[in-house]
């Protein structure tokens, strides 16, 4: 029985010592160039697309290198930008969506099986070919997209390698080992835990954490294109997201994101209503919100998932969409993937219990 603390975690502790404000500042830059660059240029749209992916990417900052941080950045351009490239090749058929959805599902839980780094790329991939399953416009756009999300990459990582070179090294002892030697120890380190995992009995659980997934991800995607819902493809990105290996997690990271999604597009309204926004202010709100969201995503999930739906919609906003409607498509479909991803596992966990309690029981034998 998951206790309150646990299914509280995500909401209610801030260990405030967690929080980057000093790093969040540099993984900004990148989304700024974007956005500025686009907006002058006449192709809006194109920079958003390159900004949110130079906001995935700057993300990488913050996790545990593969070997190192140009080499997990660089890695996670590709793997979104294909994953986009196919999530939009697939968007005008349904089964195609679906196939996808199953195949971004056994790609995510076996990376997650290897290491929280490499889980958390498959993840990212997920949600990359999720959002591009959403946009039917063909191999043209596709491509062109798939193109922008590459150069948003790009741009995170000279951003990065720029204040990398020049940042001062105070202690020359303390120098990292060099590139080729560390990548070698993680590639021996990464094919240790493959073979660990084949041999051990969380093979069972990994299964299990594809099935749901899959099952989860398909049931959001068929409901929306189904219901046709406005930026329908927010509702499997969110059950992605949600839908942990544990239950207490599931429920945790279910209710913080609900709850932050719900306060984050509430302000996001009420701006939009009682505040005059022009552009430059969109801009300074986009900024201030993809800075908040990198400093506190270690900190608490709820407050992260509130500036990550400003940073959304005000990003939305400046693309020169409504800010109210997508304040209230995001804060729909938010509940309806979260509602879902609760429900898959729930139902799943009910019947392994009961498969554990009755099934497995030995039958009493007659003397």
């Amino acid at each position: 029985m998951p206790l309150l603390q646990d299914i509280s975690v995500d909401t209610v502790a801030f260990p405030w010592a967690n929080r980057a404000p000093r790093r969040a500042v540099q993984s900004t830059i990148a989304i700024a160039i974007a956005l500025i660059v686009g907006h002058a240029t006449g192709h809006a749209s194109a920079g958003a697309i390159a900004a949110g992916a130079a906001f995935t990417v700057g993300f990488a900052v913050f996790h545990e290198a593969l070997a190192s941080t140009l080499l997990s950045m660089s890695i996670l351009t590709l793997g979104i930008a294909s994953a986009t490239l196919i999530g939009s090749l697939a968007a005008q058929w349904t089964p195609g969506v679906i196939l996808v959805a199953v195949i971004a599902s056994i790609n995510y839980g076996l990376l997650a099986d290897l290491s929280a780094t490499a889980g958390w790329i498959g993840q990212q991939c997920a949600v990359f070919a999720i959002i591009a399953g959403g946009f039917p416009l063909g191999p043209h756009y596709a491509i062109g997209r798939a193109s922008m999300i590459i150069l948003g990459g790009l741009l995170q990582i000279t951003v990065y390698a720029i204040a990398h070179r020049f940042r001062r090294v105070t202690f020359a002892s303390q120098s990292a080992p060099p590139l080729h030697y560390r990548l070698r120890n993680r590639v021996r380190d990464l094919w240790n835990a493959v073979i660990k995992s084949l041999r051990s009995s969380s093979a069972s659980a990994t299964v299990s954490y594809i099935v749901r997934l899959a099952v989860t991800l398909c049931s959001a995607t068929l409901f929306y294109r189904h219901r046709h819902l406005p930026n329908g493809y927010w509702a499997p990105m969110t059950a992605v997201l949600v839908l942990k290996p544990e239950w207490t997690n599931t429920l945790s990271r279910g209710t913080a994101r609900l709850l932050g999604t719900v306060a984050g597009a509430t302000i996001a309204v009420l701006s939009a209503l009682y505040l005059h926004t022009t552009t430059p202010i969109v801009f300074a709100l986009v900024m201030i919100c993809a800075w908040a969201s990198y400093a506190v995503q270690a900190v608490n999930y709820a407050l992260f998932s509130l500036f990550l739906t400003l940073y959304i919609v005000y990003s939305f906003r400046f693309g020169g969409f409504s800010q109210p409607a997508a304040a209230h498509f995001r804060m729909l479909n938010t509940a309806i993937g979260g509602g879902i991803a609760l429900v898959v596992d729930f139902v799943w966990l009910s019947f392994a219990f009961v498969r554990d309690r009755f099934v497995k029981q030995p039958v009493p034998q007659r003397s």
